[in-house]
């Protein structure tokens, strides 16, 4: 278990980091970094790049949430169905996710390297919570 310290709160007010709440904290982390780096992408280089990690942002959180509500199901369903229902899930996941970023490149609207910098906010998150959670522990 791993806690988190805000800058100027006391032990009392610690957060721990365990499995009940590290999905919570990885889609709050992910949310505020898609929009750090939207509106960077904004200020710095233009409303397309702000716009691409905007929309890659969304796409990768709605994948994580996609991902999760899957294997929840799963786990709860016989190993016969369960094979059946992860494919089904995922084939329709890859499916609707190549779609949307096919209509999302030939628009024009967005900038391509917003977009991936956008789809790569969990990956992001994950790597920095892992790493703060490896030094907390003391490795």
């Amino acid at each position: 278990m791993c806690t988190l310290l805000p800058a100027g709160r006391s032990a009392k007010a610690m957060i721990a980091i365990n499995e009940d709440n590290l999905f919570a904290i990885i889609i709050k982390g992910s949310l505020g970094l898609m929009a750090v780096l939207a509106l960077t992408g904004w200020a710095l280089f233009s409303l397309q790049a702000g716009l691409g990690a905007l929309a890659g942002g969304c796409i990768a959180i709605a994948n994580f949430f996609w991902i999760r509500n899957v294997l929840q199901r799963i786990l709860g369903l016989m190993p016969a169905n369960a094979t059946t229902y992860a494919q089904l899930r995922y084939i329709a996941r890859l499916g609707i996710t190549g779609v949307l970023l096919y209509l999302i490149i030939t628009s024009g609207w967005f900038s391509l390297a917003g977009l991936f910098v956008g789809l790569s906010v969990i990956v992001i998150n994950i790597i920095v919570l892992s790493l703060y959670s490896a030094i907390r522990a003391g490795g």
